[in-house]
């Protein structure tokens, strides 16, 4: 590409970022309903504690339940602010109580990264089970964003039979080793371990789990993707995992549930479009 092409690559993109801020900050400005934040300590299956927040709207007695399993390097503080996708606060506007939480290694939880592995699974299991606790609280969900897929997959099937789930909400989550590196060029996930590392990689690897989840499983999907512009096959191959298990219903997008388009219309891409499409889609789940 050359130089001008590139200046004006970047200027689009930042003028979308800007778009995007002004947008989400101006719908903030009085939105209703107030909000009621609880900071909450719970313990991991490990015995380390974990940093959670409750954000709920103020007054509501019976709410449905959100959990959500944060981007890469995300937990609490980016979940409050918009360098995530969606905010705890803007799902909680919806009518839900939210539980954002730091996976172990991440912000304020102790023990180490564990990039979506078996730890990170069981931390999102402890947080799911305690806003299933929660007075009040009629059900649960689950959000993934992005790389959040990895623990959400292997918790809900490993751990199927304890979690009353009622749904799964996937955001762009890569599907397998070969997508998480891309190719084996993108090493932070892998932390050191080669891609032929079986051990390593099979609990990590959506995919694989995706089948066994016994709640629905919706993908939201759009063309570019926001972290693989050019990769549309990590949707294509997590839908159809999870149509050929045991998952009850699988929708992508705004197709119908249980159907497998061979060419799905992918939403509109920016983070703009994303964030709308995640509130939307939120809405619809609950009812």
């Amino acid at each position: 590409m050359d130089p001008f092409a590139k200046f004006g690559a970047r200027a689009r993109r930042s003028l979308e970022w800007r778009r995007h801020l002004l947008t989400r900050r101006i719908r903030e400005i009085g939105a209703g309903p107030r909000l009621a934040r609880t900071d909450l300590r719970l313990l991991s299956a490990a015995g380390y504690p974990l940093a959670a927040r409750l954000t709920r709207p103020q007054g509501d007695d019976r709410l449905p339940g959100v959990v959500i399993s944060p981007a890469i390097h995300q937990g609490l503080r980016e979940v409050d602010t918009y360098a995530s996708a969606v905010t705890a606060a803007e799902v909680a506007r919806l009518g839900y109580a939210v539980l954002s939480f730091d996976p172990a290694g991440r912000g304020e939880s102790w023990g180490e990264e564990d990039f979506g592995g078996p730890e990170h699974q069981d931390d999102l299991r402890v947080a799911i089970l305690a806003l299933l606790a929660t007075p009040g609280v009629t059900g649960v969900g689950v959000l993934s964003l992005s790389y959040g897929i990895v623990a959400a997959a292997g918790a809900l099937s490993r751990y199927a039979d304890e979690l009353p789930v009622r749904w799964l909400l996937d955001w762009e989550g890569p599907c397998d080793r070969e997508i998480i590196t891309t190719g084996g060029t993108r090493l932070v996930p892998a932390a050191g371990h080669a891609l032929d590392d079986e051990d390593y990689w099979r609990p990590r690897e959506p995919v694989r789990h995706i089948g066994g989840v016994r709640c629905g499983y919706a993908r939201l999907q759009a063309w570019p993707d926001h972290a693989q512009p050019d990769e549309l096959r990590h949707a294509e191959r997590m839908i159809r995992a999870g149509a050929a298990g045991s998952v009850p219903w699988v929708q992508i997008n705004d197709h119908p549930r249980g159907v497998l388009p061979p060419r799905p219309i992918w939403l509109a891409g920016g983070p703009l479009a994303a964030n709308e499409a995640i509130l939307r889609k939120l809405g619809d789940l609950r009812g």
